[in-house]
């Protein structure tokens, strides 16, 4: 008992408060409506949790649970509710004005977009809702972008995922504003002028790369890329954001933290604005911000902790990801392995335990009085280990990933970790001579910028001719939907792993920062 009423770290009662309110949303997707006793759901929730962060015994470990449960269920009914006011228009012709929120992938006479700020009209029939609607368009002409308004006419059929609703060959009546908010102007701008020095399926995997636009690149070439898991890549995720913050943090970190702190959110700011925010993205975006703070703090966030409170926020501005969007599933999945059970998996092949106290001799000593071909071998020194962190990171992510992508692609692939381990330490390389290519064609005549653009032509086309031949390797395509006890016991011995590597390693998870 006196084990029991030991406070904690608060960190863990709010981990605990986010764990329940992912299961309350989750929860409340058997159809909860909106009435009073969503109210009483919520005012209870606020007070156990309340309760539980004033205590912070661990005994009401339970109590924050319970709280954040509540509070989920809560949040997940009134999103519920709010999904369901599309049910008395389901099968009905209707006509549509909403916001692209994303950039529309056009393919073989058809466009596809979601759509958002709905208004629906049947008849007489007005009404404003919630949510997002997928869209695919039939001989669509028109150029749209993301952040146009658009109206369109079509039968409305139930969503998935998601998505509150879908409309399958739908017709576009109208763009009502062709306006497009400052930074995807910026970036279509960028696309164009990179156009001029790089050949389509490079501009594509480019401004992939860069922004996470990958409308140039077509549906059979992202085929390949997701046959060679290497997908990932092709949309702005926590591995390009990462390193751009990294960048920054390390260029300025030796003589301002204050500024590094400011250049590095201002960059991941900047990258939100011109990718838009997905379930990736969003992720990202707060576990690089939280992990920064905690940097310019002096302070550590244990993983756990990083991926609850991040997890709770998304779930809780936008409860529909958890009810089927897989790029939530799988940023988070992915992002789980490469921070929990990778660096397990990496300390016990190396046969050692994480000792914060002990220097390394090669960093002991100034780099800035080693000559230039000692700071060259002390960089190829670190290559081996820097390869088997990408090969351990790329196993784990898929780990972790693999029952996700099963459920709801129908299929998996087994040669990712033969192309991720040569494509991944090539990335940053592909984004630097990517954006050289982009600039030069701004700033030097054309002669000269394709010239520049040469390199980036070369390693963007290496990394294409990859993905298309890992499409084509045994094991790229393996149909395979597994069942939800399948799942269940497939995460719970993940679990036990996970457990057992931490109690053999010992590994300090508070020595580790996703910035650093």
């Amino acid at each position: 008992m006196t084990y029991l009423k030991t406070k904690i770290h608060i960190s863990w009662i709010i981990t605990a408060i986010c764990l329940g309110i992912l299961l309350g949303v989750i929860i409340a997707r058997n159809d909860l409506r909106p009435g009073q006793y969503i109210n009483y759901f919520f005012t209870t929730g606020l007070i156990l949790s309340t309760i539980a962060l004033i205590s912070r015994w661990r005994l009401v470990v339970l109590i924050a649970c319970l709280g954040g449960l509540l509070l989920g269920c809560a949040r997940g009914g009134v999103e519920l509710a709010a999904m369901h006011q599309y049910d008395d228009y389901i099968g009905d012709e209707v006509i549509v004005t909403g916001q692209i929120s994303a950039d529309p992938t056009s393919d073989k006479g058809s466009t596809r977009l979601t759509l958002a700020n709905i208004t629906i009209q049947r008849g007489d029939d007005r009404a404003e809702l919630t949510g997002q609607i997928w869209v695919e368009l039939g001989d669509c002409m028109e150029p749209l972008r993301r952040s146009n308004w658009i109206m369109i006419d079509g039968l409305l059929d139930e969503g998935f995922g998601s998505y509150a609703a879908t409309m399958s060959r739908a017709t576009l009546r109208r763009v009502i504003d062709d306006r497009r908010d400052a930074m995807g102007k910026l970036r279509d701008s960028f696309a164009g002028k990179l156009g001029k020095v790089l050949d389509q399926q490079e501009l594509g995997l480019g401004m992939g790369l860069l922004a996470g636009q990958k409308t140039a690149l077509g549906d059979d070439m992202q085929s390949a890329f997701v046959a060679a898991s290497l997908t990932h890549i092709l949309v702005a995720s926590g591995y390009n954001l990462t390193v751009l913050v990294r960048f920054a943090r390390r260029l300025l970190a030796g003589r301002s933290r204050l500024v590094a702190l400011i250049l590095s959110i201002t960059l991941i700011l900047l990258f939100a604005s011109l990718t838009g925010l997905s379930a990736s993205m969003n992720r990202a975006v707060l576990v690089s911000v939280f992990s920064l703070l905690a940097w310019y703090v002096g302070r550590k966030i244990h993983p756990v902790v990083l991926l609850s409170v991040t997890g709770a926020i998304t779930i809780w501005l936008d409860p529909s990801q958890i009810w089927g969007d897989v790029g939530w599933y799988l940023s988070f999945g992915s992002f789980a392995g490469v921070i929990i059970l990778a660096p397990l998996i990496n300390d016990f092949i190396s046969g050692r335990q994480k000792d914060d106290s002990a220097d390394n001799d090669n960093e002991a000593v100034d780099e800035s009085q080693l000559t230039v071909v000692a700071r060259l071998a002390r960089k190829l020194g670190t290559w081996p280990g820097a390869l088997l962190q990408i090969l351990v990171e790329t196993f784990s992510a898929q780990l972790v990933t693999l029952p996700i992508i099963a459920l709801f692609m129908g299929n998996i692939s087994l040669v990712g970790m033969v192309t991720n381990i040569v494509v991944l330490p090539l990335l940053p390389l592909a984004m630097l001579l990517t954006f050289v290519a982009g600039l030069s064609v701004l700033a030097l005549p054309n002669v000269i910028a394709k010239v520049l653009a040469v390199p980036a032509q070369v390693l963007l086309g290496f990394i294409i001719v990859v993905a298309q031949w890992g499409a084509t390797l045994p094991g790229s395509t393996i149909e395979f939907t597994p069942t939800i006890s399948q799942i269940i016991i497939y995460y719970g011995v993940v679990v036990i792993v996970a457990i057992v590597l931490k109690l053999v390693t010992k590994h300090n998870f508070y020595s580790d920062n996703v910035v650093e």
